[in-house]
């Protein structure tokens, strides 16, 4: 990346802001703090870089409609754009997951959130997760059931359920209630619930048979793609609602990025999302044949995309998620809730995770490593105002200012940083970040964005319906 590194410039009543550059097939992207950015030729850059870019000219009112250059024509317009992409900076935590149980029924070999003891949440610690769900000031806020295996913890499970939209009835926030769960558990009885009280179901299911079954596995070694196809089929039979399907990539995958996603246009999913395996938990035990290296990803990542985007222009509708969560901020400037693309990132601020005993947490990868450094108390004895207060939850968001780290980079305004992802590989939260594989990747998916854009418009027209205001089937975006 190629930083031009200069205070913003005034000259005859305009500004240009100060920008990065990178580049792209044979032009360069130049893009500035503010989300604005364009394509341009060598002798363009050079013009701009030597603030020779006269009013008037083609390329004054090129860079003028971008948002490179601004004055009192669309100062208005590039600062609402700044303000619509960091729609994070401006609200309390939407985010509230609840992991009621941290037992479990698979023995999946990626697992990330193995713990070594095994506890439910009680109905008196769920009561408190629904005082601090009704208490932050956000309108729009979404209530998510993980584990563990959530459904393993009905009791507590169908409490949080009822008792969340009984409230919501009185306090009238846009509430939404999602359950993310392995599938083996449904039934008729729990399909019915979930569609009476509206809850969105969000299963895992790594590809075709040959793929899921090859690290989702019951205690005894079993495979469950049989029982969850199964599950999944009763479920849409019996209920109006979308189910929505999430793939773990591990290096078994590679071979498969084809099948995988045929096996998602199967089951009808307008969208897929990979993403990959993080050496947390369970999965550091068998990284040896879970792991690969960023490149390697990358590599599938692209082909991936590559057969996406040809499906998209034969007529067949699907997306890649990571891919529609960065578009939105390239193309759309709006900031879709996605924590790890947030800077500083979405740890507390963005979500909020509450363990069965009541520890609060201030993001899912978080409590996965089970580490007292990163606990802000807890539900039983903390005000929400405290736990967003607390040194430790400062110091992480401190650590998340991708402008620190990689301020030279021309994606560095849609960029974000884990530091708990950064201090499971590192051992501290203040990263070296270009060690860091996870960092690697989304450089390289947003490259891959701009490259696609630059090379045909047929991609752009593809991607811009990618981000149509619609309802999303999915739901909201998360790391």
């Amino acid at each position: 990346m190629i930083s031009r590194d200069f205070n913003t410039v005034h000259t005859k009543n305009f500004a240009v802001i100060p920008f990065n550059y990178t580049p792209i097939n044979n032009k360069y992207l130049v893009s500035n703090m503010l989300g604005s950015w364009d394509f341009l030729n060598k002798d363009e850059l050079q013009t701009l870089n030597s603030f020779r870019c006269e009013k008037g000219t083609l390329l004054f009112n090129r860079l003028h409609n971008s948002g490179i250059i601004m004055d009192e024509g669309n100062y208005e317009e590039v600062l609402s754009g700044y303000v619509k992409l960091n729609g994070h900076l401006f609200g309390d935590t939407g985010l509230h997951i609840a992991v009621i149980t941290t037992r479990c029924n698979l023995n999946c070999r990626y697992c990330q959130t193995k713990l070594s003891k095994k506890n439910d949440m009680s109905l008196g610690v769920a009561a408190k997760v629904l005082d601090y769900l009704f208490s932050v000031r956000s309108r729009m806020v979404t209530l998510e059931f993980q584990g563990g295996e959530p459904l393993l913890n009905w009791e507590v499970f169908s409490f949080l359920v009822e008792n969340a939209r009984k409230l919501n009835r009185r306090i009238g926030k846009d509430l939404r209630l999602a359950l993310v769960t392995n599938g083996t558990l449904l039934d008729e009885q729990k399909n019915k619930f979930l569609s009476d009280f509206d809850v969105s179901v969000c299963i895992s299911l790594d590809g075709p048979e040959y793929v899921h079954d090859k690290n989702r596995v019951y205690a005894n070694g079993k495979g469950t793609y049989k029982q969850i196809i199964k599950n999944i089929k009763k479920f849409k039979k019996s209920s109006a609602k979308y189910v929505g399907l999430i793939p773990t990539i591990t290096k078994h995958s590679f071979r498969h990025h084809k099948e995988i996603i045929d096996e998602y246009m199967k089951l009808n999913q307008s969208t897929i999302a990979l993403r990959p395996v993080n050496s947390i938990g369970n999965a550091c035990n068998n990284w040896y044949c879970l792991g690969y290296t960023a490149e390697e990803f990358i590599d599938f990542y692209k082909r991936s995309m590559d057969y996406i985007l040809e499906l998209n222009r034969l007529g067949t509708a699907i997306k890649e998620r990571t891919a529609v969560v960065m578009l939105k901020k390239i193309l759309g400037k709006t900031d879709p809730g996605f924590v790890d693309l947030m800077s500083p990132c979405g740890a507390g601020r963005g979500q909020i995770v509450y363990m069965p005993d009541g520890s609060c947490y201030p993001c899912d990868e978080s409590r996965m490593l089970d580490e007292e450094m990163f606990k802000l108390g807890n539900i039983k004895e903390d005000k929400y105002e405290e736990l967003m207060k607390k040194e430790n939850l400062l110091h992480l968001l401190e650590a998340s200012l991708i402008s620190c780290w990689d301020y030279a980079s021309a994606f560095s305004q849609w960029l974000g940083t884990c530091p708990i992802i950064n201090y499971a590989s590192q051992k501290n939260i203040v990263p070296k970040i270009w060690c860091s594989s996870l960092h690697k990747i989304y450089n390289a998916q947003f490259k891959y964005l701009f490259e696609k854009m630059e090379e045909d418009n047929k991609n752009i027209s593809i991607f811009k319906k990618w981000i149509m205001k619609k309802e999303e089937k999915n739901g909201q975006d998360k790391a």
